[in-house]
Order: structure tokens, then C-alpha cells, then sequence
């Protein structure tokens, strides 16, 4: 079932239209209030001009606080414009030329973490199906993901905090084939276009939704395995936290001075993760064969 969404310029009246119940039950309020002081205090010189002035008073504030309920029970603009748009997604893996885009997308926000692309897309050429692109119905890149296996004793050190992204070269990326057998499992390169706004918040929704997807496609959910990841920006950080990372290893102990995250992902930690996220099957499709 397709939804359509029509936009609706919400201008003074249909506030107070989505916010007249409220509005009525404070002037009732009031009313009933004030009407029982007057009946308990009666004033000495209240007269029917006064009462007109203090009805009309209530009314105002009547009208005021429906007028703010109204605009609080609306969707704004922008948010009602960005959900007309990008309906579909694909995701595939990267070529050069998506993997150069997306390396430039990082620049402004990895700041001394960012990785130059001659690195980077050495790592691709040892496991090209461990560079994930999603685009939007357009082809616009929206956002990318890399998932790696690292060798074990580089690993180690990574994680001890010895060694940093930049020290990543070919020779410790594993193959596909053998990072799919790693119980240990570091995420990296992960960049969302325009992570700021709303469509932002929602192609991010929709890259972990994909994650989760490929990481059962991948490695199955036979048994627990360790996912690391940096947090490189503050945003960074929030994301993963709020998707159950922990901190493994802290910043001022690290050469790279980023905090180091983990989670143990399995198939009831999974499960709850997609609940929480959602269902974007209808909206994605995936080539990841």
C-alpha cells in the first residue's frame, strides 16, 4: 500500500481547529475557578464593564493556548515536505567511484580520523563485499558502511589501543571469504549524507536497518559475535550508544584519541535492535549477493 501525503498549509485557523478542545477546557477552567472566588470573595465594585473585560480576557487565553496546542499536534514544514521524498533505497557494494564519495563525505566531520581514499580503497580491493552503499531511488549516495575483518594480532593491538585506523593497510584486511568466519568484527567508514536534518535522521535509520541485514546475511546468527567501532564524532557516539554500544576503551588511553565501542550482537540482541528500529523492508531492496 502506497501512502500519500498531502500538504496542508497550517496557517491560523487550522491550529485552532486541531487545538479547540484544549483551548475551551482552560476557559472552562478558569471560569469555573474565578466563578467560585467571586462566589466566596464577593469584590466590592465589580461592574458589568469589568466583566466584560475579564471574559474577554479568558477568551484570548482561550484562544492563545488552543492556537499552541494546535501547532504542537502539527507536523512542521520541513518535515512534512522531506517525508514526501525518498521512498525507496538500494543498497549495494561500493565501486571506486561510490567509495571516493563517500570517503569525501567523511572529511569534514572524521577530522583527524578521516582516512585518504588510496588507503581506503586498498582495504576495498582485498574485500569488495565489505563496502556497503545505499542510494536513494535518485542514485544519489545517501550512506555507507564498511564492515571488516582485521588479523588477529593486529586486532589486538587496535583495540589495546596501540595501533590506529591509519596504521590499516592491505596486508591485515582479511579476504570475505575469512572474515566471514571472525568472531571479531570492526565497523568503519560509516557516513550518512546531511546527517543534520530530518532526511539525515532517517537515511541513518535506514543504514542500520541495513547493517543488521547484511550482518545476517553475512555471518548468520548462529552464534554471538563482537562488533568495535570508533567514536569519531559526538554524533558518533550518540548512534552508537543508543544502539547498545559500550565503551571498551577510552580516548586518553588510546594512540588515536577516540573512544574505542563494542557490542555482542546475536540473534535475540538483533531481533530487539530491528523492533526498535523498525521495518524498512517494503522501502529497501538489497544486492548483496
Amino acid at each position: 500500500m502506497e501512502v500519500v501525503i498531502r500538504r496542508i498549509r497550517p496557517n491560523f485557523f487550522i491550529r485552532l481547529y486541531h487545538g479547540w478542545k484544549v483551548g475551551l477546557s482552560v476557559v472552562l477552567g478558569v471560569c469555573t475557578v474565578g466563578g467560585l472566588y467571586f462566589a466566596l470573595y464577593p469584590p466590592q465594585k465589580f461592574g458589568l464593564f469589568n466583566k466584560l473585560i475579564t471574559l474577554i480576557l479568558i477568551v484570548i487565553i482561550g484562544i492563545f493556548v488552543a492556537y499552541l496546542r494546535g501547532k504542537q499536534k502539527q507536523l512542521p514544514h520541513t518535515i512534512i515536505d522531506e517525508l514526501s521524498k525518498e521512498n525507496s533505497y538500494s543498497v549495494g557494494f561500493c565501486n571506486t567511484s561510490s567509495l571516493r564519495e563517500a570517503d569525501e563525505m567523511t572529511r569534514p566531520y572524521f577530522g583527524r580520523g578521516f582516512i585518504p581514499f588510496d588507503q581506503i580503497e586498498q582495504w576495498r580491493l582485498i574485500n569488495k563485499k565489505g563496502f556497503i552503499q545505499i542510494n536513494n531511488a535518485e542514485g544519489v549516495l545517501c550512506a555507507c558502511f564498511v564492515i571488516l575483518g582485521l588479523e588477529k594480532s593486529f586486532l589486538d593491538q587496535f583495540t589495546a589501543g596501540r595501533l590506529t585506523e591509519h596504521d590499516i593497510d592491505s596486508s591485515v584486511i582479511l579476504p570475505f571469504e575469512s572474515m566471514k568466519k571472525q568472531d571479531r568484527i570492526y565497523v568503519s567508514g560509516v557516513v550518512v549524507r546531511n546527517p543534520h536534518t530530518y532526511m539525515g535522521h532517517k537515511r541513518a535509520t535506514i543504514m542500520l536497518w541495513t547493517m543488521l541485514q547484511y550482518i545476517k546475511i553475512v555471518f548468520g546468527l548462529r552464534k554471538t559475535r563482537t562488533f568495535y567501532a570508533l567514536g569519531l564524532t559526538n554524533e558518533s557516539e550518540e548512534l552508537l550508544k543508543t544502539v547498545g554500544f559500550r565503551i571498551c576503551g577510552n580516548k586518553d588511553q588510546r594512540k588515536d584519541n577516540s573512544n574505542l565501542y563494542r557490542i555482542e550482537l546475536d540473534r535475540t540482541k538483533r531481533e530487539e535492535l530491528l523492533a526498535r528500529i523498525g521495518n524498512y523492508s517494503g522501502m529497501v531492496s538489497l544486492h548483496l549477493e
